[in-house]
């Protein structure tokens, strides 16, 4: 049995597809509210009999500061994959991600190691890293660094790490796993999804920034790997970054408008525009009391020229990960048979 938070997330659906198309018991934890018609519309782009695979799904109603429905999911379970966590970039969202992020993390930890949980794994972000000098990739041995710059989102993901290896240290038996941006379909308005949907309808300006990219089904595949190893005396106690390519986003953007038979963008939003940008969306959410579509945060990194070296779990599993252009090729299929339903 494994127990699973964020099951309502576009990694977790993947990983529940996964684990259900392997035949594992699955507990998911979602809240009360949840809406898991996207879980059911993701499982029936992998798998002929969908329906009958979510059905499998044991569902735990909770959310990550409720200590009763983890104990409840966590009871007799083998494993746990922790990938639960608010993401935001607006900053009136700071307070609550901070504490949700990383009080969450801390109960569940607390109650792996109570619990004797035999394998558990965190997915944690590249944004937990630290940064490297320009033309070095980020591995797993770069130390996360405040300052300024860093956003909220990823004090939150350095600050659940920091429990996690708390827990280590008292005994967890434990991996962190660190994705870069991870590309895969799911709610086309929402996370990277959207950026086909943008594109599909116009999008004309692209970032200057450059980061790593990866496929969800290649951090599903990873995930699920590590925990089955008969090698896990070994992998425990270690980071793995999940990273298949360093691209820019134009690149991105240019394998999206290909996939998608769309112009590709080819206005650089420089800095001034970015500037002015984040500047005109806050005022505008001000005014309308939606959320900023451009904030500070998500203005810088797109600017951001990062690179990171997912290598290091080919040492440990056999592992290869899915060529980027393949990836989004797969993804722009996607988007076009459910848009044109």
């Amino acid at each position: 049995m494994i127990f699973l938070t964020g099951g309502t997330g576009m990694l977790g659906a993947h990983l529940l597809s996964d684990i259900t198309a392997s035949g594992i018991k699955v507990r998911a934890l979602k809240r009360k509210d949840s809406d898991l018609q996207i879980i059911k519309k993701i499982f029936s782009w992998y798998n002929d009999e969908p329906e009958q695979l979510f059905q499998q799904i044991e569902w735990i109603e909770g959310d990550m500061l409720d200590k009763t429905s983890l104990r409840e999911g966590m009871e007799g379970s083998e494993a746990v994959i922790h990938a639960a966590a608010k993401l935001s970039f607006d900053p009136g969202d700071r307070a609550a991600m901070l504490y949700e992020n990383v009080e969450g993390t801390k109960y569940l930890v607390d109650l792996a190691n109570e619990l004797r949980i035999p394998r558990f794994c965190h997915v944690s972000s590249i944004a937990a890293l630290g940064d490297a000098e320009p033309g070095i990739s980020v591995n797993e041995d770069f130390s996360w660094k405040n300052d300024r710059k860093r956003s909220a989102y990823s004090e939150s993901k350095f600050q659940s790490e920091m429990e996690v290896w708390r827990g280590v240290q008292e005994g967890l038996e434990c991996v962190i796993v660190n994705p870069s941006v991870i590309l895969g379909p799911g709610n086309w308005n929402s996370g990277s999804p959207r950026f086909f949907k943008t594109i599909r309808d116009g999008l004309k300006f692209y970032p200057s920034g450059s980061t790593g990219f990866v496929d969800v089904r290649d951090v599903s595949k990873a995930i699920l790997a590590l925990l089955n190893s008969k090698d896990w005396e070994n992998i425990s106690g270690h980071r793995y970054i999940l990273s298949g390519e360093n691209r820019t986003f134009l690149e991105i953007f240019g394998l999206i408008a290909e996939a998608l038979y769309q112009p590709v963008p080819t206005i650089r939003a420089n800095h001034f525009l970015l500037q002015a940008g984040w500047r005109m969306s806050g005022l505008k959410a001000f005014l309308t009391g939606r959320r900023p579509a451009l904030t500070r945060d998500t203005a810088r990194s797109s600017v951001k020229i990062s690179a990171y070296d997912g290598s290091k779990i080919r040492s440990v599993i056999p592992f290869d990960y899915t060529p980027i252009a393949q990836t989004i090729s797969n993804i722009g299929k996607i988007f076009r048979e459910d848009h044109t339903r």
